[in-house]
């Protein structure tokens, strides 16, 4: 074997110990020295290696959606979602919303995307908002014939205000 052809070997089996070190999802970063992390970290960076593969996990979030019931002084209600045009902002968005599965940011988050809302609708009164998840059955479900995937509400919450509020 020519050292060229060594040096490729080893790099590739390095490449492949790291891979299979990052798969399961056991953080090994806590475990690792210093010097050897910051290597890591920056191969890792240029390479994606040092990603946690999620997607084959039972542990991946499920898609989000937020809905929302604009209220006028005259009574009208209009439907809209929060989502734009820009496909890299609706990918932020969805991961902001998967901060709502942790109970002490919830209130805080619906609060939040209301009055976001009534900034964005002076006009409006009130705006309910309502955080929902997809729920996606089993194969096994879906085989037998018993579930779909269904939209399903995780929260709701009505915020109220005059013009302009949270100034």
């Amino acid at each position: 074997m020519t050292g060229l052809r060594k040096v490729l070997v080893g790099a590739v089996a390095v490449h492949l110990v790291l891979a299979a070190l990052y798969a399961p999802h056991v953080p090994i970063e806590p475990y690792m020295p210093r010097s050897l992390d910051r290597i890591v970290a920056l191969y890792g960076s240029m390479s994606g290696v040092r990603n946690h593969f999620d997607f084959f996990a039972p542990s991946v979030s499920t898609q989000a959606r937020v809905e929302f019931r604009v209220g006028g002084p005259d009574g009208t209600t209009r439907v809209m979602r929060l989502a734009t045009p820009n496909g890299e902002v609706n990918n932020r968005i969805a991961l902001m919303l998967t901060y709502y599965s942790y109970p002490t940011v919830r209130e805080s988050l619906l609060q939040a995307l209301g009055e976001y809302m009534l900034r964005l609708h002076p006009h409006a009164t009130t705006v309910e908002v309502r955080i929902e998840a997809l729920e996606i059955p089993t194969l096994r479900e879906v085989a037998a014939g018993n579930s779909r995937a269904r939209w399903t509400e995780l929260g709701r919450m009505q915020v109220s205000g005059g013009a302009n509020p949270g100034k």
